[in-house]
């Protein structure tokens, strides 16, 4: 019989596919202007994809904008997180489950927090979105990528949901049991332990 995994493959595989987009990111907001430089040959092919982007979202494209800086540095956090959190689940460790649903948390609530910016604008500021672009670019190029940073983290959510939350009858069994063991009681000794 195989050991069930901490954490499903797919989820592993967003964790990872997230922290390495959104360390990319981090590199390119924080070494602005030298990454989003139009007339550097090495910042257009490293970066193209973010100057595509950043003729949509403002934010990206101006060089000294304290917003993206800020969600920068906390996207360095997310992304640690999911790099530790793969790590725990192939370590059979229980604090990955965790960790991935922490993570997953905090990267939906900072991109709501991210659109709320970009939804009734106060009087007297530039629109974040580029007013010139057609519904159409602003679409495909705002809307739908960073709808996946809603989507995938809520999946996430859902999927971790049950096995965090342990039945009543169960918790107080794996409660005692844990107190016995280290971090890497794996599921199938915790089901052993709610049998007993």
């Amino acid at each position: 019989m195989t050991e069930e995994d901490v954490l499903p493959k797919w989820v592993v595989l967003w964790l990872f596919v997230s922290g390495m987009i959104c360390t990319y990111d981090v590199a390119y907001t924080m070494n602005r202007p030298y990454t989003n430089d139009p007339a550097s040959p090495k910042a257009n092919l490293l970066f193209g994809g973010w100057a595509l982007y950043s003729s949509v979202d403002r934010h990206y494209l101006t060089t000294n904008d304290v917003f993206t800086c800020s969600t920068g540095r906390v996207m360095l956090l997310e992304c640690l997180l999911n790099f530790i959190a793969i790590g725990l689940a192939f370590a059979r460790s229980r604090h990955g489950l965790l960790l991935a649903f922490t993570s997953n948390v905090m990267v939906l609530w900072k991109t709501i927090l991210f659109f709320s910016v970009f939804l009734g604008q106060p009087e007297g500021h530039l629109p974040p979105m580029n007013p010139n672009k057609f519904v159409w670019s602003k679409f495909m190029i705002f809307w739908i990528p960073n709808g996946v940073w809603v989507l995938m983290p809520t999946l996430v959510l859902f999927a971790l949901w049950n096995k965090l939350a342990l039945p009543p009858k169960m918790s107080e069994k794996y409660w005692k049991a844990s107190n016995k063991c280290r971090g890497d009681l794996s599921f199938g000794d915790q089901k052993k332990i709610a049998l007993e």
